[in-house]
C-alpha cells in the first residue's frame, strides 16, 4: 500500500514541476505579492482533491 501511496506522491510532483496554468499563475501572484498565501493554499487543497478523487477512481475501477 506504501509503494503505491509513494509511486502517486512521486508523479503527482512531477506533474506539479511542470509549468502548466495554474503554477503560472502562483508565480504571477507571488511577483506581485498579491494574496499569496491564500492562492498557495487553494491551490494545495484543490490538488489535493484531484489527487485524492483520482486514487479513488482508479481503486474504484481496479475493484471492479
Amino acid at each position: 500500500m506504501l509503494t503505491f501511496i509513494l509511486k502517486g506522491m512521486g508523479m503527482s510532483a512531477g506533474l506539479i514541476m511542470a509549468i502548466g496554468s495554474q503554477n503560472a499563475h502562483v508565480l504571477r501572484m507571488g511577483l506581485r505579492r498579491q494574496h499569496v498565501g491564500l492562492t498557495v493554499m487553494i491551490c494545495i487543497a484543490c490538488e489535493i482533491l484531484l489527487i485524492l478523487a483520482g486514487v479513488a477512481g482508479i481503486g474504484g475501477m481496479i475493484n471492479s
